[in-house]
């Protein structure tokens, strides 16, 4: 059984790595606000369709309840009916034009880091290189230019589902303030249990990148 000591320890020391975020956000938008700024809006406005097709799906199920129960539809009704289709295509465009803003900013912050390391190195004095430690750190520094990519991506889609969940939990708070608790409380073991396990595979995997050497 794990020791309780040493789960809170490891929560605390992942809540204290999250000061190096801000740092990490500078560098990723001076390395492209233009690219930063699109991907941002393609991902918030990705982020609020599916609560404008849930509402418009909700004004479609109400005009064929009525339909059924002795009324005509609505003279809207078919223009609600495209208008659903205009949002699923439309959330579809924004997941396409998302991945592109992301395989740019890949591009653009691997270059921008890349010749930040490297216009440090021109810098540095001989005797620097003679230092094992030094140069694994540097050298390290020029891989992760690379392997922070997915963490980068990741960040911003966890932004989407951010925002989704939220204007997903305020209707459902609408609807019905103790569904949405009964809903947090079944989410937070999943949660706990799911982060556990990412970071205890990304402290591996920290572990077994090896440095490679020129």
């Amino acid at each position: 059984m794990a020791d309780p000591s040493s789960f809170w320890a490891g929560w605390h020391e992942r809540v204290r790595a999250l000061r190096n975020v801000p740092p990490l956000l500078s560098i990723v938008w001076r390395s492209g606000p233009s690219v930063v700024t699109g991907g941002l809006l393609c991902r918030t406005a990705g982020a609020l369709v599916p609560i404008a097709m849930l509402w418009v799906s909700k004004q479609i199920l109400d005009s064929v309840q009525a339909r059924f129960s002795g009324h005509p539809l609505p003279p809207h009704f078919w223009w609600l009916v495209a208008g659903e289709f205009f949002l699923a295509a439309f959330g579809a465009i924004l997941g396409r034009a998302a991945g592109y803003f992301d395989s740019l900013l890949a591009d653009r912050y691997t270059r921008h880091v890349s010749v930040r390391v490297m216009e440090h190195a021109s810098q540095l004095d001989l005797s620097s290189y003679e230092d094992p430690v030094f140069y694994d750190k540097l050298e390290r520094a020029r891989v992760q230019a690379t392997d922070r990519i997915a963490m980068i991506q990741a960040m911003g889609a966890l932004l989407q589902q951010v925002i989704t969940a939220a204007t997903l939990s305020l209707s459902i708070f609408w609807f019905s303030p103790w569904l949405l608790l009964l809903l947090i409380v079944a989410v937070v073991p999943a949660f706990l249990g799911e982060s556990h396990f990412a970071f205890a595979g990304y402290s591996l995997n920290i572990r077994q990148t090896p440095v490679r050497r020129q």
